[in-house]
């Protein structure tokens, strides 16, 4: 452990390797701090899926080079190896309480228009502990060190330095990074969360199964929603990379829910009960991640946010590994430019950059509107029924962004049905779809 750095990271996932990596890979000197003892050994649930490989995402493009075994985002000038399997998905499928699904995908007999054009997968999955392993690989081979089993407790700031608390070790730095994900602890410490909007919070069971069957042929993305003692519950289903195991991950906002009672009833007793038939569990994960409005200026004391710790709940693990790249080249320049003693400029730079790449483009409202589906609309059946009514083909996305525009440009086109067939659903529904879907979920959240 060296008297002083340059960097100190806080948090070893993608988004913090990545920071890391380009920090050291211009010749400063970076510590990088994680709570767990295993940084490879995934302990938290995630869906492992990297999303969307067919539409740019946080201005660039993702693919996977199989030729070299690398991740690539062309227009960053990233890229780093990749050891483990993938799998390509081309379709997910989004059912109601009572299975009225909706489809985003490809209609069948696809082919591409041109030559040379690829039918685009709407998401890969992937091993994120090989993921992690990889770009640890990285982060050390560039000359970052890594203090596992690191929990951060406090951090202050003193002049030019700034004092990281971690581990009962003290590490002084010009900059740090903040890539501890949701519930951020160092963005708590900085007071940034005091003028965030706190909406709700969002629990998780997840489980790698062997035995699970899609209600459509192929591998495709599923998703439910269910209904458990009266609330929602969503069910997200996702291919492993390599053999038949699936991602089954069971996710509410509902503070009361035993969420793993409710996985286990929508398992053996639901319309999902049937595809579970059979299905052997091989490991169990949890969450709970705070959702709350995303922060807007990235920056405070020399402290520099990347990735989920400044979201409204996640970037998707492509955003956050981009984020992290960025904020990373961004502290290294400003390093830069301190020792040239020019004007600052790339902290600045990465801050704009934030508000016009991620502020302004993808709006939380937006993002939130996939958890707020069933609280739009009051009953079951009047989610099956307008399920029912958009069970056209839509375009191939995974995009949370991009799906709630093709959803809510397919519920206006609906509005003359609804007005024939159901008055009562759409005066019902008409105050949701002009309110924000944070003040919808708040509201009704807070009225249980």
């Amino acid at each position: 452990m060296k008297e002083r750095y340059d960097v100190v990271v806080v948090g070893a996932g993608p988004s913090g390797l990545l920071a890391a990596k380009a920090v050291a890979e211009n010749g400063f000197d970076v510590a990088v701090v994680e709570r767990k003892e295993k940084i490879a050994v995934i302990g938290r649930t995630c869906g492992q899926t990297l999303l969307p490989p067919n539409d740019y995402f946080f201005g660039d493009l993702f693919h996977y080079n199989p030729r070299d075994k690398k991740f690539c985002f062309p227009k960053s000038g990233l890229s780093f190896p990749y050891s483990g399997p993938i799998k390509n998905l081309y379709d997910w499928y989004m059912y109601s309480p009572g299975m009225k699904r909706m489809h985003f995908g490809y209609p069948e007999g696809y082919t591409p228009p041109m030559p040379g054009m690829l039918k685009a997968p709407i998401a890969l999955t992937y091993d994120k502990e090989v993921l992690t392993a990889d770009l640890l690989k990285e982060a050390r081979t560039a000359g970052a060190e890594i203090f596992e089993n690191c929990e951060f407790t406090d951090i202050t700031w003193a002049g030019p330095e700034t004092i990281v608390i971690a581990g009962g070790k003290q590490f002084r730095c010009t900059y740090v990074i903040a890539a501890d994900g949701t519930n951020s602890r160092v963005v708590q410490k900085l007071g940034f969360n005091n003028e965030r909007r706190h909406i709700t919070n969002l629990f998780v069971k997840s489980f790698f199964v062997s035995g699970f069957k899609a209600p459509v042929d192929g591998e495709p993305i599923v998703t439910g929603v269910n209904i458990y003692q009266g609330k929602p519950v969503y069910l997200f289903a996702v291919p492993r990379p390599v053999g038949g195991d699936w991602n089954l991950l069971f996710l509410t906002l509902e503070q009361g829910i035993d969420i793993g009672a409710a996985a286990e009833q929508i398992m053996k007793d639901s319309p999902f009960a049937q595809y579970c038939k059979g299905a052997k569990i091989k490991r169990e994960l949890a969450a709970m991640e705070v959702i709350q409005s995303p922060i807007v200026k990235p920056f405070k004391n020399n402290v520099v946010i990347v990735g989920d710790a400044g979201s409204c709940q996640e970037l998707e693990c492509l955003g956050a590994m981009i984020t992290g790249w960025k904020g990373g080249l961004a502290v290294a320049a400003a390093l830069k430019e301190f020792q040239l003693g020019i004007a600052p400029r790339a902290i600045a730079d990465y801050c704009d950059w934030w508000l016009n790449t991620y502020i302004k483009q993808y709006d939380y409202q937006d993002y939130l509107q996939v958890f707020g589906i069933a609280y739009m609309f009051p009953k079951p059946e009047i989610i099956d029924y307008i399920f029912s009514l958009l069970n056209q083909t839509f375009p191939p996305t995974f995009n949370p962004y991009t799906s709630v525009k093709h959803l809510g440009l397919a519920m206006q086109m609906a509005f003359p049905r609804i007005m024939a067939e159901r008055p009562d659903i759409l005066q019902d529904l008409v105050p949701n779809m002009l309110a924000f879907p944070s003040d919808v979920l708040a509201k009704t959240l807070k009225d249980k």
